[in-house]
């Protein structure tokens, strides 16, 4: 019987206890006809990898913490199978996931596409399984967090990467790809997402710390998507730049934040809110926001 080969590339930063549950939900799907190649990136973590009781698992350490995009990239270039499986260390495969893999990842029609993506557990489509475009994500056919499975060679030789942000950013590369090439999107569920982390990305405090980052990004959303954004999708813009303005002032950059409300598509009423808070001492921005954020849930 012939083997189906996969890579599964799983990043992980400072959580030893959480990438050791991520790794052993992949080595359960092992079979004698699928050959799955583990590999765990570490970013630059201040403790050591665990280990792990997969004697084969390939582990990398990045030089420098730079971030989850940096760190896929490197799993990718990694990778020796023609399909990668992208995980985060709180991710967990569902049982038989690779087997439900197996005939999407073999169909001809599909190997022309960088990538196809695959539902985690607050992953949502509507309709029915599709290649997806930039409208798609967009006007919010699809929402949540899907399972990227990348075709190697196909999706390199694109040039397109993930963001080196440390805020992740992801989502510039699903726009860009939907865009360009379209994505084969499937709503069926492989991989559940914990919330067991103790500090997320997207947690509020850790917005605040890595403010710098989540300004980095809105700026380059708007560098790259932000005149489709504007004709568009005036909500969308309305809302990566207000994300710029809030950041550059969570950044201590209060003065860039007052000349980007000078052209923001905001109401006056935002705007002189906005303009009396770039004033206020950082400590006090920072509460307002918490706040804020605390209070929108």
């Amino acid at each position: 019987m012939s083997q189906f080969n996969l890579s599964v590339v799983i990043t992980t930063y400072n959580r030893p206890e959480l990438v050791q549950r991520a790794v052993a939900s992949v080595a359960q799907q092992r079979r004698d006809d699928f050959n799955i190649e583990i590999i765990v990136v570490d970013d630059a973590s201040p403790c050591p990898l665990p280990k792990f009781m997969e004697t084969d698992v390939v582990t990398y350490r990045m030089p420098v913490n730079g971030g989850p995009g940096p760190a896929r990239m490197q799993g990718l270039n990694l990778a020796r199978s023609t399909w990668v499986l992208m995980l985060d260390d709180d991710d967990t495969l569902e049982p038989d996931a690779v087997s439900h893999l197996m005939p999407h990842l073999t169909a001809p029609e599909l190997q022309q596409y960088p990538v196809m993506q695959f539902a985690r557990t607050n992953g949502k489509l509507s309709g029915d399984d599709r290649v997806i475009t930039f409208d798609d994500y967009l006007g919010g056919s699809i929402t949540g967090d899907f399972a990227p499975i990348f075709n190697r060679r196909v999706f390199l030789q694109t040039m397109l990467s993930y963001p080196n942000n440390r805020a992740g950013g992801e989502h510039i590369l699903w726009w860009r790809l939907a865009m360009d090439y379209g994505i084969p999107t499937f709503s069926k569920i492989l991989v559940t997402l914990y919330d067991d982390a103790q500090e997320r990305l997207t947690h509020f405090s850790s917005q605040i710390k890595k403010a710098a980052d989540h300004q980095q990004l809105a700026e380059i959303t708007l560098a790259e998507f932000g005149a489709q954004l504007q004709t568009a999708y005036p909500t969308e813009y309305q809302r990566v730049c207000l994300a710029r303005i809030t950041y550059s002032m969570l950044n201590n950059q209060c003065r860039s934040a007052r000349s980007y409300l000078t052209t923001a598509p905001l109401g006056e009423k935002m705007k002189s809110a906005l303009w009396l808070v770039s004033w206020l001492p950082q400590p006090l921005i920072k509460k307002l926001f918490l706040f804020y954020r605390q209070r929108q849930g």
